[in-house]
């Protein structure tokens, strides 16, 4: 639940204009392969300008440091399975599946999909 409630956090505080530079502090990051410990990230506007251990990330000027104390955060909604071309091919042509669902998929916030079929 932690990590929901973090990765709608972090979706809207990308998107609040005010807040120009952040610097996330949770337990843990989850970069798509492995769980890191000790991690900061810096996001400006809504780019993810650093990723680095806590230690060296010393917030400056006009930058919102948000504590995540028990929390892991993620790159974004991870796919673990995904049945992309479902429709015959007379209802639906290919070209329509593949670029066209999958671009629902990323709009969902998908940002990885470890099994396609």
């Amino acid at each position: 639940m932690r990590t929901l409630v973090l990765l709608f956090l972090s979706s809207f505080l990308l998107r609040h204009k005010k807040t120009q530079v952040i610097l996330l502090q949770p337990d843990r990051v989850f970069d798509g392969e492995k769980l890191l410990t000790g991690v900061s990230v810096f996001v400006h506007n809504d780019k993810i300008v650093a990723i680095g251990p806590t230690s060296g990330m010393k917030p400056t000027g006009d930058v919102t440091v948000i504590k995540l104390p028990g929390c892991t955060l993620l790159p974004g909604l991870i796919e673990g399975h995904s049945h992309l071309l479902l429709h015959p091919y007379n209802e639906t042509t290919w070209n329509d599946q593949v670029m066209k669902e999958t671009t629902h998929i990323v709009l969902q916030g998908n940002t990885g999909t470890r099994r396609i079929h």
